[in-house]
């Protein structure tokens, strides 16, 4: 019974918009449902506790990513690695986390929450699709893929350390549930990311953290070595895409349901064609 209900949920959010905010697991909206009630998911009470949790979770991915880029020794190469690319789009989360905190905090319902407030929480939800999964094989990536031994404090945040306080501020602070297409965004992250490694391995641009004399290739990464290796390259960006990635992201859509979510009671058809106009613009992608 468990699976069935499993598989008929993901199949509710395969044909559904992106952004939908019916539980599936719930019956159909038109005969009386539960919606995401959107102000306490994404702006929860008491108000003043999540927004200071949030201003500080926020300010220390800001220091993390201000610390990573103040000791590299070529900082304008900074973005060539996944690694700070995936962090990037971390604080972007958590920014965005604590502006629609804010916002919803002032605004205090859930009416006609369209324009800029919509596509705020919108982004918000967005990027925590693509940040956790990508936090998660990140670190998977480096610990099997790159590590050779030597750790700092930043290097272990931005390879593990982050996947902690974006499951703080998601999933127990927000209850943000992961949908099934919103696997489609973080698989576009990860694919320019790759396309990215491809470009550089053949355009000559460059790898100014590798030693002359010592490393023979200018490869971001000794395990994606296009020039030299393209077989092992291939193979190691085709089981990310195909295997890793939607192994990875079915367990944090899994994890996203394991507490209870914050939800509107919909009980007859009235109440749910009245609120079902005002989400109406949360669930068009």
């Amino acid at each position: 019974m468990v699976s069935c209900g499993c598989c008929s949920s993901m199949r509710h959010e395969l044909y559904s918009p992106m952004f939908d905010t019916v539980e599936p697991s719930s019956v159909k909206i038109k005969t009386g449902s539960q919606v995401l009630d959107i102000v306490a998911t994404f702006s929860p009470r008491p108000r003043w506790f999540y927004i200071l949790a949030k201003m500080f979770l926020a300010a220390w991915a800001i220091a993390i990513m201000h610390s990573s880029i103040a000791t590299y020794e070529n900082p304008s190469f900074w973005l060539a690695y996944l690694t700070n690319q995936g962090w990037v789009f971390t604080v972007a989360y958590f920014f965005c986390s604590l502006l629609s905190a804010l916002y919803l905090a002032k605004r205090g319902t859930m009416d006609n929450l369209q324009g800029c407030g919509g596509l705020l929480v919108k982004s918000t939800w967005a990027l925590f699709a693509i940040a956790l999964p990508a936090e998660i094989v990140i670190a998977i990536l480096f610990w099997v893929l790159e590590f050779k031994g030597n750790l700092t404090y930043v290097s272990v945040m931005t390879h593990g350390g982050g996947i902690f306080l974006l499951v703080f501020d998601g999933f127990i602070f927000s209850r943000i549930p992961l949908r099934m297409k919103q696997f489609l965004l973080f698989e576009t992250f990860s694919s320019f990311y790759i396309l990215w490694n491809i470009i550089h391995a053949f355009s000559g641009i460059g790898n100014p953290n590798t030693e002359e004399g010592v490393d023979d290739d200018d490869a971001i990464y000794g395990s994606m070595n296009w020039n030299d290796d393209p077989g092992s390259a291939g193979i190691v960006a085709v089981s990310t895409l195909v295997v890793l990635n939607p192994i990875v992201f079915l367990v944090c859509r899994c994890a996203s349901r394991i507490l209870p979510k914050r939800l509107l009671n919909i009980i007859s058809s009235d109440e749910v064609d009245d609120t079902y106009d005002n989400v109406e613009s949360m669930e068009t992608v």
